[in-house]
């Protein structure tokens, strides 16, 4: 074997624990929605997700209200948690009214260092 760098699916909740408690133990790194990880010599040392749960959503800024917003935000996260999913990404600009509302109802994901998130698209 040239290589023992292996990637696995997860495919129980033994994996998923397993997966998850070594990002945790790696400076409490908090995987989102791994599908796959690597092993090398036996040990995780690596995971990523091909599924990204992320939701982009939009709201009309003079036909809906901040309560018409809530309540479509309940039930995106309504049909999330529905198809088992209770950490997803939504991204948002600082300037939309709904900043505030997502700021107050969610966690921040910031890069190990603070910085700015760069996503990159693939060619």
């Amino acid at each position: 074997m040239i290589t023992d760098v292996q990637v696995w699916p997860i495919t129980d909740d033994m994996d998923l624990e397993e997966v998850k408690h070594a990002g945790l133990s790696d400076g409490d790194k908090h995987l989102i929605a791994p599908t796959h990880f690597v092993t090398k010599e036996g040990q995780v040392i690596g995971a990523f997700c091909l599924t990204s749960p992320t939701v982009y959503w939009w709201m009309h800024s003079q036909k809906a209200s901040m309560k018409d917003s809530l309540l479509a935000y309940q039930s995106l996260d309504a049909l999330m948690r529905h198809n088992r999913i209770d950490r997803y990404i939504m991204p948002c600009e600082p300037t939309s009214p709904y900043y505030k509302l997502l700021n107050n109802r969610c966690n921040v994901l910031k890069s190990a260092d603070g910085q700015d998130w760069t996503l990159f698209v693939n060619k």
